[in-house]
């Protein structure tokens, strides 16, 4: 990501960005719900049709996760997007959210206590990414707090705390996947975290804020609660 301190509605780039995650959940979810007829044979070497029940959480998740997205594209987020960096999250959201639909999709195993500490995780993470991103865009709509840094709630135990929403609630989505690999997005999602974004946005913020900031990074872990 690019942080430049200007605002701007990036009407277009962001339509971009919208429609085709949009247009990629309704794709996954037509192929795990869609029945097979014999008018469409090339349906079943793509059709999703593993077991209902996971197709049903893991469609459920996508799906929330999707109109999350969307609030937090078009409310919360304020700054000014490239274009690069649309093209980008993008392709490499589209895919994501394509490769969880297919790798537990297509998983004929029955849901059992992995799925439900998934789904937990899932919930906890969508939960704190949205409580943190929400109280700070009402925070600062207030005339007193404009050129204020936020530093409370949620965002009081880390720095990034709604990154570290995002992390456990995709470490969730990939329980509920019951497929190993897919602790891999997480897991790259993390390091992409820790040693490209957390640090560029930081310079940003210290940057903007500048001893505010440092007295706030000084006190409050980075990313994880009470660890990192």
């Amino acid at each position: 990501m690019i942080f430049i301190d200007q605002y701007d509605r990036s009407f277009w780039k962001k339509s971009l960005f919208s429609g085709c995650i949009i247009l990629t959940l309704l794709a996954v979810l037509w192929l795990m719900f869609v029945e097979r007829t014999p008018s469409s044979p090339w349906l079943k070497e793509h059709q999703l049709a593993g077991d209902l029940l996971r197709r049903i959480l893991i469609a459920s998740c996508l799906i929330i996760y999707i109109v999350r997205l969307q609030v937090t594209v078009w409310v919360f987020q304020k700054r000014k997007w490239t274009w690069l960096e649309t093209v980008t999250i993008t392709v490499l959201m589209s895919f994501v959210l394509y490769a969880f639909a297919s790798a537990g999709g297509n998983n004929k195993q029955v849901v059992g206590s992995v799925e439900i500490i998934g789904i937990l995780l899932y919930l906890a993470g969508s939960f704190i990414n949205t409580h943190s991103e929400y109280y700070r865009h009402v925070w600062k709509l207030k005339e007193e707090n404009k050129g204020r840094l936020y530093t409370r709630r949620f965002f009081g135990w880390a720095m990034h705390i709604n990154y570290f929403g995002d992390i456990v609630l995709f470490s969730g989505l990939a329980l509920v996947t019951h497929r190993l690999s897919m602790l891999v997005i997480p897991l790259i999602m993390a390091v992409n975290f820790v040693f490209n974004i957390i640090p560029s946005l930081d310079r940003y913020l210290e940057k903007k804020y500048k001893a505010e900031f440092r007295a706030y990074s000084k006190t409050t872990k980075k990313l994880i609660p009470f660890i990192y």
